[in-house]
């Protein structure tokens, strides 16, 4: 039988190395913000995992319901807090990758010695002779691959897969808007819980009071308690709340939330009334180049089924 030298330091940084690429990858497929410390200690459990593997009588560790725990705790050490549906949505994302990896490291390996692999025992010896430089090569190739899915996602590429036609009505009235479904965007009410559709001022004016109107056009910083002061003796003061948010270019920001009286959700041809939504009033704009103006995240589309 032959005997094989196991070193624990390699096993344990190459682990590290990849599992951090790993996440790094379905972060940016999930487009879920993270920060590098939660990776690196979501990439330290795997490889501590790794480890793990060799302690004798710990087979049960290797079985496919053990490494089903393993991945689910390394993306919730990675990626919470999130929602139950976005944790999945990385979770998956998580998979996808390790796949994506395991696939271009074997795929590598098979391409570069596809001469040697006479047998099923040849087959397992080029693996193992050439298993660290399939891995890193494979590691460049997802590097790449991730970047270059960045770009296009950045340059909107893809937009037009995303994009979703919304109606707002209120007041009799109703305005269209083209809206990007953002699976970043978590934002809740915080009085009533319901989601949050982010949409650009401009797009929203022509439903909005003059108190309003005249609050968010004023120079500098909205203030956004002031404006709602101005509505306390009119009759559209419920419908209109503080939304603080951590994003959008900045942290620990506030912004005005509107309660219109239905948004109604256009998809694939069909109309779909997601109930009591609340419409975060931005600004500024979204898209510099104006191909969307409102931000739609997936805990709207839940509440359409």
């Amino acid at each position: 039988m032959p005997v094989y030298k196991v070193y624990l330091d390699q096993v344990f940084l190459g682990n590290l190395v990849m599992n951090y690429a790993i996440l790094w990858a379905a972060a940016k497929l999930s487009r879920v913000p993270v920060h590098t410390a939660r990776l690196v200690a979501g990439a330290a459990l795997g490889a501590a995992y790794a480890l793990a593997v060799f302690i004798p009588g710990a087979g049960f560790l290797q079985s496919v319901w053990f490494k089903t725990v393993i991945s689910a705790g390394i993306v919730a050490v990675a990626f919470s807090p999130v929602t139950v549906r976005m944790f999945l949505t990385c979770l998956g994302c998580f998979f996808l990758a390790s796949f994506t990896l395991g696939g271009l490291a074997i795929g590598i390996i098979f391409y570069l010695n596809s001469g040697r692999l006479s047998s099923w025992d040849g087959i397992g010896k080029v693996i193992e002779g050439n298993f660290w430089p399939g891995i890193l090569l494979g590691l460049i190739a997802l590097w790449a691959a991730g970047r270059g899915f960045a770009a296009l996602l950045k340059k909107g590429k893809f937009e037009n897969l995303f994009r979703i036609p919304i109606l707002i009505n209120s007041g009799g009235k109703q305005v269209r808007v083209e809206a990007l479904l953002d699976t970043g965007n978590q934002l809740k009410d915080p009085m009533t819980q319901s989601p949050v559709v982010v949409v650009e001022y401009n797009s929203l004016k022509s439903l909005l009071p003059e108190q309003v109107q005249a609050g968010l056009e004023r120079d500098g910083e909205a203030d956004i308690w002031n404006i709602l002061g101005s509505l306390s003796e009119s009759s559209l003061s419920s419908r209109f709340s503080a939304v603080p948010f951590q994003s959008l270019g900045r942290a620990n920001g506030m912004m005005l939330g509107f309660r219109p009286d239905e948004v109604v959700i256009e998809r694939q041809g069909k109309l779909a009334r997601p109930g009591r939504v609340v419409v975060g009033i931005y600004r500024n704009k979204l898209d510099p180049e104006g191909s969307y103006h409102a931000l739609l995240g997936p805990n709207v589309l839940e509440l359409t089924g």
